[in-house]
């Protein structure tokens, strides 16, 4: 990433890949052999891709209700609206009705998408083009304003699934394309950056582990132990990825962090983060045993940065293993690869 040293842009392409599946189709083998100099243009590739295949597909359609003044009855009439609007001065009706149409958030998000990057100077001038050629099938959606607001207002099914992977590549792409435009000082983007990296990350271990493992994999939540049963105002413990072999549980938190070790002063000696070891410890105490035979471990798995000092350190805390590494992002995925199961193994070795 042009902001992140840490972490290649190929890399990024290798997370999406595991992350979301609908990578590994046909139309997409090709973007993962090319070089990008920025992410952008790789977020801009997988787009020009993706929405086309979406296109083939069908537009995700729904029912949409609509109100009209009309002299036709269809659907309900609304009298208290009729009235209000004095439609019968025209000798006509307010009416409501539900239609089957194209015309729904999910395409209004995607078509505002195509808007936003055709007329992007972040954008190379073919690419805009090809963004713009897109629209007409998007003619009978209607126009909306893009902000990232809209994606807190999706929900996703069975029927619209498909949809993500798309979405939310026009969701980091876009907010890429904001820090560009805005005069967000460059520490801020820093964390902006750490922010969309670190929910991929997560992602990323979950469904690698997932795939490439045959560990239980799940991502559970849960609550604290408590004596009383008195959970008020406590927050639900959520974890990243847990991986299960047998009477044996490994919690995984994954972090993503431009620092993964802190020092009290330049110069200092690097300790662990006292919230995140806090976390993980939290979440192992708390963990509901199946059995008294079950052990329970814990790993912080941060993405390695370019400091000296990584994180690489096993810790036995009231007989259960806590670990705390850190995954080099930054060389050939091969590598990645056997660094992840590597760091399970540990553990259930």
């Amino acid at each position: 990433m042009e902001r992140n040293e840490n972490i290649s842009i190929r890399n990024i392409y290798h997370m999406l890949s595991y992350a979301y599946q609908t990578l590994h189709l046909c139309e997409y083998k090709d973007v993962g052999s090319e070089s990008f100099e920025h992410v952008k243009d790789l977020y801009a590739e997988i787009l020009l891709i993706g929405i086309p295949v979406l296109i083939r597909g069908g537009l995700l359609k729904d029912y949409v209700r609509f109100e009209e003044a009309s002299n036709v009855v269809k659907g309900k009439i609304d009298l208290n609206a009729t009235i209000k609007k004095n439609a019968l001065v025209n000798k006509k009706l307010i009416v409501v009705y539900d239609e089957f149409s194209e015309d729904i958030l999910f395409n209004q998000m995607i078509k505002a998408t195509l808007v936003y990057l055709a007329r992007s100077s972040h954008i190379d001038k073919q690419k805009r083009r090809a963004f713009h050629g897109l629209l007409p099938y998007f003619s009978e959606v209607s126009d909306v304003e893009l902000k990232l607001s809209l994606w807190s207002l999706i929900q996703y099914n069975r029927q619209n699934i498909r949809y993500q992977f798309v979405l939310d590549v026009c969701r980091y792409l876009y907010e890429e394309l904001l820090l560009d435009e805005s005069s967000t000082s460059e520490s801020m983007r820093q964390i902006q950056d750490e922010q969309r990296l670190a929910a991929l990350y997560e992602k990323f271990v979950f469904a690698f582990y997932k795939r490439e493992t045959n560990y239980h994999v799940s991502s559970p939540q849960f609550r604290w132990k408590v004596d009383d049963e008195y959970y008020d105002a406590l927050p639900i413990m959520r974890t990243d990825v847990v991986l299960k072999k047998g009477n044996q549980t490994l919690i995984i938190d994954t972090k993503f962090y431009t620092d993964n070790m802190v020092a009290r002063f330049e110069g200092g000696a690097a300790k662990q983060k006292t919230g995140n070891l806090y976390q993980i410890f939290s979440y192992v105490m708390n963990w509901e045993r199946t059995s008294d035979e079950e052990t329970v471990g814990g790993m912080l798995l941060y993405a390695k940065t370019n400091a000296l000092n990584q994180p690489d350190h096993t810790y036995s805390m009231m007989g259960n293993q806590i670990f705390v590494v850190s995954l080099d992002l930054n060389q050939e995925f091969s590598g990645i690869k056997d660094e992840l199961i590597g760091f399970a193994e540990r553990y259930f070795n």
